[in-house]
């Protein structure tokens, strides 16, 4: 029908607006933790729109279904304010009739975030956590001024006497306390800073190199033509990476790990919630239909019946995260999440079923 593909397009629209104003807001928040790390690292702006980028599969996980309820109860509601609802109900269509364009968008956002929480979500902030966990063990970019102690990172201070381009110096010293029981001192003739290498380096020339191990109290003289010097911690450059629930695959937190058991309860807890927290896709929708056409119609409009909605959805989607918190701490209880996330869908399916069509006008 024609009516159908005219919700269903009205409804795509605002769905689209919500969900790219809310990733705006939500961006804005991001960015100023973002551009502080970056600017500190001297990164490009390339690596700032990369990680916005592979950060908003994991916002869409949220903001989706907010931004699929929003777009139902904005087009339902000027629909029943322009009293074009009335005339639907005349021509003999029921309020499911009514809800089938915007509950196919519920359903094709509901499929969109089963493949954005399987498939996509993993890889993209597999990505994210990888670029910042580079950046966080990178050099500090700083800027090394002539006849100035400045501290590269926690442990390095460097001394420079004379400058000869932006990455070029003569007569360098440097003091080096990361490595534990050693304190290590160079003097060179000249230095150069390498920041293409991974990870950056600085390069000594023509000097000396003394080490004082603290347990020995011995000291070791080393006279070099060239020497290199790494500006972050060896150890924490080449740590392997700790990898958050977001980036396995969901049959991997199902698994769990054999070797602790309360992280095998996390995992398979997250393993669950990924499954189950796409269906608030379809249960927002459903939830935001309920509150407009499964209410009476009044000239006043219908705004108690929408806040009481958003109230409704804003406890589903709480419900949905704390019924993780059960299962970690109760196995067995993991259908409490896909009842919490797909139960209110079910009810508003119930309530909206043709037997119970009604009309009802009240005077404001």
């Amino acid at each position: 029908m024609e009516i159908n593909r005219y919700l269903f397009k009205q409804v795509l629209y605002w769905l689209l607006v919500s969900t790219l104003s809310m990733i705006g807001i939500v961006w804005l928040g991001q960015a100023l933790q973002l551009i502080e790390l970056l600017v500190n690292k001297g990164a490009a702006m390339s690596q700032f729109l990369t990680l916005t980028f592979l950060a908003v599969p994991l916002w869409l996980m949220a903001i989706l279904p907010i931004g699929g309820m929003a777009g139902v109860v904005v087009v339902l509601n000027k629909l029943q304010s322009d009293r074009e609802i009335i005339a639907m109900y005349a021509a003999g269509m029921s309020n499911f009739k009514i809800a089938r364009a915007p509950l196919a968008v519920g359903v094709l956002l509901t499929i969109f975030l089963y493949i954005n929480s399987v498939l996509i979500l993993p890889l993209t902030y597999s990505g994210y956590k990888s670029i910042i966990s580079s950046l966080r063990t990178s050099a500090p970019i700083v800027t090394l001024q002539e006849g100035v102690f400045t501290d590269i990172t926690k442990g390095l201070t460097i001394f420079i006497s004379d400058r000869k381009g932006q990455n070029s110096f003569d007569n360098i010293f440097a003091h080096d306390t990361r490595n534990n029981g050693t304190i290590t001192e160079i003097i060179a003739e000249s230095g150069e800073i390498d920041m293409a290498s991974s990870p950056p380096r600085l390069r000594f020339f023509n000097g000396v190199r003394s080490e004082f191990a603290t347990d020995t109290k011995k000291t070791t003289i080393l006279e070099f033509k060239s020497y290199n010097l790494s500006l972050t911690q060896e150890n924490q450059s080449n740590r392997q990476r700790a990898l958050d629930y977001n980036e396995l695959p969901i049959h991997t937190l199902l698994q769990g790990d054999a070797a602790s058991e309360h992280y095998s309860r996390e995992m398979r807890a997250e393993g669950h919630y990924r499954l189950a927290s796409p269906l608030l896709g379809l249960s927002l929708v459903v939830i935001g239909i309920v509150s407009v056409l499964g209410s009476s119609y009044k000239r006043t409009g219908q705004w108690k019946f929408i806040i009481g909605a958003v109230g409704i959805a804003i406890l589903v989607q709480i419900l949905t995260i704390t019924s993780r918190g059960a299962v970690i701490n109760e196995p067995a209880a993991f259908p409490l999440i896909y009842l919490a996330a797909g139960g209110p869908g079910l009810i508003g399916l119930w309530i909206l079923r043709p037997k119970y069509r009604r009309l009802k006008v009240e005077a404001a």
